[in-house]
């Protein structure tokens, strides 16, 4: 009786249907806990920085409206988001700060710039940015952001300078480095190992660093009085 009982256990154990449901079971688990850990943050170091809604107040009264350009981030010319189309992920970043920008009401006028390159502009990021304020200013524009960003050593971290300058005196009011930080290769990696996806984890998923990035870049420029990142 007891021989039996375990024949008939294991064979019940080990039925085609059970194992299926098993079988699914397992991996709607899997692609739950991917999907809920998949995903990217950002920290900042802010090398310069200015209560911008004060300086805002403080320069503009009487009706007055700042207006503020955002010209395309300084990428390598081949960084280029296979998801939308031919545009570069320096002028959609730069699109991705305009809209944040205009959220945060400190500014009114938020307009993109379409000048994308010109002789000398990534030496001049780091010194002087001479270029970009005479776009800024034959555009009568009082306020330009203007970015660069480092070519990635690693998938899964990039690190994005932006700044923030007055375009009547040439200071900078924000200059920082935010580095945005994403598993999601790792992720896809796992789910590809397990069959649950084809998707290559060495394909870069640009468009959630790129909201991640403006996102960051944008709550820590305009964000005055708060811990910020310093390591």
């Amino acid at each position: 009786m007891q021989i039996r009982f375990a024949r008939n256990f294991s064979v019940r154990s080990c039925s085609p249907q059970r194992v299926i449901v098993l079988t699914l079971m397992t991996l709607l688990s899997s692609c739950s806990f991917l999907g809920t850990h998949a995903g990217e943050w950002c920290n900042t170091h802010a090398w310069v920085q200015t209560d911008l809604e004060s300086y805002v107040y403080q320069h503009f009264k009487h009706g007055q409206q700042a207006r503020v350009g955002v010209i395309p981030f300084i990428t390598q010319a081949n960084l280029t988001d296979r998801y939308d189309g031919f545009r570069g992920f320096g002028s959609q970043l730069a699109f991705g700060v305009q809209q944040q920008l205009l959220k945060t009401e400190i500014f009114p006028i938020v307009q993109m710039l379409a000048q994308e390159d010109w002789p000398g502009r990534k030496q001049e990021f780091f010194s002087g940015n001479y270029g970009s304020l005479d776009f800024a200013k034959a555009a009568g524009l009082d306020f330009i952001v203007i970015g660069y960003v480092d070519w990635p050593s690693r998938l899964d971290k990039w690190e994005i300078h932006s700044k923030l300058i007055d375009v009547r005196t040439g200071a900078t009011l924000w200059y920082g480095t935010s580095t945005v930080t994403t598993n999601r290769p790792d992720m896809i990696e796992v789910s590809s190992t397990l069959g649950l996806t084809d998707r290559r984890p060495d394909i870069i998923n640009m468009t959630e660093i790129r909201n991640t990035a403006a996102e960051c870049i944008v709550h820590d420029m305009t964000t005055w009085a708060v811990e910020i990142d310093n390591g």
